[in-house]
């Protein structure tokens, strides 16, 4: 609790909900079971195409569509980054996306000089 014993609302929300306070609502069980059962039909789906698709580039790509559909709603609803500010995600996404096709690169790069030997 605060020092000071003010009566205004948003002193009153930060001391009873901070929830609240930041988002404005306090997101329901309902829509992260939903998310959840979401993510595991994604997952089942990803299982099953492993079993089923010839292994070819276009099951790889399958599989990397799928888990940025997957990691957009766990980082999304889970970690509640689809309810922050766009300046804030940018942050975090760009950042990470750079990291992901420098790796990309060092991969390919990687590869290239593996074959020109």
């Amino acid at each position: 609790m605060s020092h000071n014993h003010t009566t205004d609302n948003e002193t009153l929300m930060y001391e009873t909900n901070q929830e609240m306070l930041y988002h404005g609502e306090s997101h329901g069980t309902k829509e992260i079971w939903k998310i959840f059962g979401l993510l595991t039909i994604i997952t089942i789906v990803d299982i099953f195409l492993y079993f089923i698709m010839p292994a070819n580039m276009f099951r790889n790509i399958t599989f990397i569509i799928l888990g940025i559909v997957k990691s957009y709603l766990i980082v999304g609803y889970f970690m509640h980054m689809k309810h922050e500010r766009l300046n804030l995600a940018l942050s975090i996404i760009v950042p990470v996306l750079f990291v992901v096709g420098l790796i990309m690169g060092l991969l390919y790069e990687g590869d290239f000089w593996s074959s020109f030997n």
